[in-house]
């Protein structure tokens, strides 16, 4: 949700990503094609799983305002220089499939070493990677994260820690801003405004603070998991009535 360098850096392994060079740019032109893949049918576990647990806790739907996004922590760059521009914006609003497919047009030219600490870790080889069926991975991205239908929250949102169009529609709804499921600069500074900090639009350690005050959550500056949960708790509580 928040893409801001006011964040204090992670303190995990998630602070290299995959990042992409110019001529790892040129290379993925000539992976638009099909590639033949080994499939898994009915494999509900794989070798990005393992990855995407390292990673992100294998939250498909991550937006934590560290710079990365979606299950395997993707640089925008990175996301949109091999294509996934073509399925959302930003990863962690693609579907688990999606980011996978992504991802091992990544592997095929940066190979594991993009993802420098957790392929370690997943065991995470050029093979084993590709021949993983994107198509037989189980989930999308979160319900939160359904692109479909994101002009209004639809009533009270599912409170699973994941942020996502309608949760982002929810807050849009509490500060009164254009309800479209995309959080801007200005509905960051009128988000601000209702906290009571400085409203500059730029989501940081202050105002999640307060907004963690605001909704009950651990105050520690730190947007994660139990902050949003605690944020649409309150939202359905208060304003999604």
């Amino acid at each position: 949700m928040f893409a801001t360098t006011d964040f204090p850096a992670p303190k995990t392994a998630r602070v290299r990503r995959a990042r992409t060079s110019v001529a790892a740019l040129a290379a993925a032109g000539a992976l638009t094609g099909a590639v033949g893949l080994a499939t898994s049918a009915g494999a509900s576990s794989t070798v990005w799983d393992r990855v995407a647990a390292c990673e992100s806790g294998g939250n498909w739907s991550i937006n934590t305002g560290n710079g990365f996004y979606g299950g395997l922590q993707f640089h925008p760059q990175t996301w949109t220089g091999f294509g996934g521009g073509r399925y959302a914006p930003f990863a962690h609003q693609a579907t688990k499939a999606q980011q996978i497919e992504i991802a091992q047009k990544v592997l095929r030219v940066q190979g594991p070493n993009a993802w420098p600490v957790c392929s370690r870790r997943a065991g995470l080889t050029t093979a084993n990677g590709l021949a993983v069926d994107p198509g037989s991975t189980s989930g999308t991205a979160s319900r939160d994260s359904d692109r479909g239908g994101v002009t209004s929250t639809g009533g009270a949102l599912v409170v699973d820690g994941i942020i996502g169009p309608k949760t982002n529609a929810g807050i849009e709804t509490w500060v009164g801003g254009s309800v479209n499921g995309y959080l801007d600069g200005s509905d960051k500074a009128k988000m601000q405004g209702k906290l009571g900090v400085a409203q500059d639009g730029i989501v940081g350690p202050i105002t999640t603070s307060a907004l963690q005050r605001k909704t009950g959550a651990d105050v520690d500056g730190i947007w994660g998991p139990q902050t949003t949960s605690r944020l649409q708790s309150w939202l359905n509580k208060y304003v999604l009535r």
